[in-house]
């Protein structure tokens, strides 16, 4: 009887307490374990530990937080790391996890390993390194990633043959008859990529039915209603400082309506910068806004949604045809404990149309050429070149026209010395063209002529083509080409029909044609000067029949 009570006692002295890996760390499939198994564990034995879909440009780094404890005999179970504090050294929780990872001076006194990810990884990758035996905290840093990570925990345990390898911490004396091994688990890195979303929501008469939430195009004049989404990182309580930043960046042509129509709310409700939430900076140009969320704030809110809300007026230096008014919105973030930070952007294109106009501002690319939608043309005329050269020309300068929406809104131009009408600001839509004053010697033309520019977007918002119709046909389709490596930048743009590149041949080009005025006689012509000698003639007879009838009625 003592016999077996002395078994049974040596049976009971490997005690195995199971812990508890945070299940939002942790997979539960075991890896194979490094070391074979031993019959006498030592501080030698060593496991691979691996965290998983993590970028590749991170510093992973491990704390060890619970160490094991050896005799002379192996492995007798574990022990809390020096100035670590936990209820359960077996079952460590989400927030003692957290909070160790945010005392960087207990961090500094824990013993430390890098994981490394594989040479020439890209993208997510799984970083990995021998560790000993325990719990080790693993953070994720680096100025080079995008993700906002949470510590993860990772567990290096010692299991024995016939109880099973799973992922806990067996704590307990070491019997030297049974097979030990040391095994790890694979750590998955819970993360999360901010984004940013900047789109139109509408504009002056139209809708993003007009293009689409990205890319829109608006006369000068006209209000564009912005919406920038995106949410306050999700951040866990090793982040005791963060920035959370919104800035909105106007390029040419857009300015900032009014500060007080700028709108933002937090998780669906409307904040204020009164509300100590934020800080509100407009430029003094009104070409762009600041909005920084308070670091408390920011915290306390972590996780939700953030919507900004605000209009722009495009105005007379706007760019012109393929050349956009492009729109930046900017997030800026805290993605690790140490304060890195990181910037995503999106960006909105507004468009304006001008016809007789470049295709894109002052580039000097040979594709921006000059369109020629509209010549107006009378008789041949001889003009001098500036050259000296004398030429005929049929273009016409001098002539005004207005050129007038469908809602009524109306524009001028007068034709230049080459016979060009230019108009600039129009929105895509139709329009009457009519002229309102001849050049002098001309009859007026007074046709009203339809015009209509119609506009097709690409996914992102950039323009891909527009076409101008001039009396119901077709001037010219304008295609634009973009660089595939840089969002927004044209390479081309191509015509139809060709114009083979030096756009000499106009036969696209709608003329208006005015006739000179008929040449009529000015009132009293030649006729009043045959009466007028005629006149003084009989005057000239008659005073000599009178002088020579005195005479003879003296003698």
């Amino acid at each position: 009887m003592k016999k077996m009570r002395k078994i049974l006692a040596m049976l009971l002295a490997v005690v195995m307490v199971m812990g508890m890996s945070l299940t939002v760390f942790a997979s539960d499939v075991p890896s194979t374990p490094l070391t074979p198994p031993s019959h006498t564990p030592t501080a030698q034995d060593k496991a691979k530990a691996e965290v998983q879909n993590v970028e590749a440009g991170a510093t992973v780094t491990a704390y060890r937080i619970v160490e094991p404890t050896y005799n002379d005999k192996g492995f007798t179970g574990y022990k809390v790391a020096e100035g670590v504090t936990l209820a359960n050294m077996l079952e460590p929780t989400s927030d003692e996890v957290t909070g160790i990872a945010a005392n960087k001076t207990l961090l500094a006194t824990l013993t430390k390993e890098t994981l490394e990810a594989p040479e020439g990884a890209t993208g997510l990758t799984t970083f990995s390194k021998p560790l000993g035996a325990g719990y080790w905290v693993v953070i994720v840093e680096g100025s080079e990633i995008q993700e906002v990570y949470n510590p993860m925990l990772v567990g290096i345990y010692y299991s024995v043959e016939g109880s099973g390898d799973d992922n806990t911490l067996v704590n307990g004396t070491v019997d030297a008859n049974s097979k030990w091994s040391l095994n790890s688990t694979p750590a998955y890195a819970k993360s999360e990529q901010p984004t940013i979303d900047k789109k139109i929501t509408g504009s002056t008469g139209k809708n993003t039915s007009d293009g689409n939430e990205n890319g829109n195009d608006v006369a000068v004049g006209d209000t564009v209603n912005f919406e920038i989404g995106t949410k306050i990182p999700s951040y866990s309580k090793s982040y005791t400082e963060v920035i959370v930043k919104i800035t909105d960046t106007m390029g040419k042509g857009l300015t900032l309506e009014d500060p007080t129509n700028l709108v933002v709310k937090v998780d669906g409700k409307v904040v204020t910068a009164a509300d100590n939430t934020y800080t509100y900076s407009p430029a003094a140009d009104k070409k762009s806004f600041e909005i920084s969320f308070a670091s408390a704030y920011a915290l306390a809110h972590s996780g939700e949604a953030v919507v900004v809300t605000y209009e722009a007026v495009l105005g007379a230096d706007a760019g012109v045809n393929f050349d956009p008014n492009t729109n930046t919105a900017k997030l800026t973030y805290t993605n690790d404990p140490s304060g890195e930070t990181n910037e995503i952007e999106d960006k909105t294109y507004t468009y304006t149309f001008g016809i007789d106009a470049n295709l894109f501002g002052s580039d000097g690319s040979a594709w921006n050429k000059f369109t020629e939608e509209l010549l107006k043309t009378g008789e041949v005329r001889k003009i001098i070149l500036d050259s000296g050269e004398e030429i005929e020309t049929t273009t016409l300068p001098g002539a005004e026209f207005t050129l007038t929406r469908a809602d009524g809104k109306t524009y001028t131009a007068v034709s230049d010395e080459n016979g060009y009408l230019s108009f600039t600001g129009l929105d895509a839509g139709t329009y009457t063209l009519q002229e309102t004053k001849a050049p002098e010697g001309y009859s007026l033309n007074d046709a009203k002529i339809p015009v209509e520019i119609k506009a097709e977007y690409n996914g992102d918002g950039t323009l891909m083509s527009y076409t101008i119709k001039v009396n119901n046909e077709n001037t010219s389709t304008y295609t634009a080409t973009y660089d595939a490596n840089e969002k927004g930048k044209v390479t081309n743009i191509n015509c139809t029909p060709e114009h083979e590149n030096d756009w000499s041949d106009v036969s696209d080009t709608h003329e208006i044609k005015n006739t000179k005025l008929a040449s009529l006689p000015s009132t009293g012509g030649i006729g009043t000067t045959i009466f007028t000698i005629g006149g003084c003639a009989i005057m000239i007879v008659a005073a000599g029949l009178f002088f020579a009838t005195r005479r003879k009625a003296e003698k």
